[in-house]
């Protein structure tokens, strides 16, 4: 899969679909994986993909926790920056911002090379991975 690189406009190509193994379905380009009821897209794509990957990630160790408010705007267009410097793609952030609520979603992250999870009132509905330095 290609990953939407920082700061396209638009919203991501989605190319896959990641079956978990509660029932839940997420779409994915390869760089954000997001609970397809968020995305609300008209047709998913037909690709299909086990969920293992992604439910590690959900119990993956996290240290730091942070709001939309956290982020700092990108300067540069590309990426915002976790109060932590870990640089999260600028495409992925402004569409979560439009399809997620505000006030309860956080992200969970560990270092900088590990993915992000996506929370909405305490329960992961995706993951992200953040910008390479």
């Amino acid at each position: 899969m290609t990953r939407t690189a920082p700061g396209t406009s638009g919203d991501p190509i989605w190319q896959g679909v990641v079956r978990l193994s509660d029932g839940r379905r997420l779409v994915t380009d390869g760089g954000i994986a997001i609970d397809a009821a968020f995305a609300k897209l008209p047709k998913l794509p037909e690709k299909e993909f086990p969920g293992k990957v992604i439910e590690n990630y959900f119990n993956l160790p996290h240290k730091d926790e942070y709001r939309f408010s956290d982020l700092k705007a990108p300067g540069n267009g590309r990426t915002y920056t976790t109060p932590s410097g870990i640089p999260l793609n600028a495409t992925y952030i402004d569409y979560l911002r439009r399809i997620l609520p505000l006030q309860s979603a956080r992200f969970r992250m560990g270092g900088e090379l590990e993915p992000v999870l996506i929370l909405v009132d305490g329960k992961a509905v995706g993951v992200l991975m953040p910008v390479r330095k």
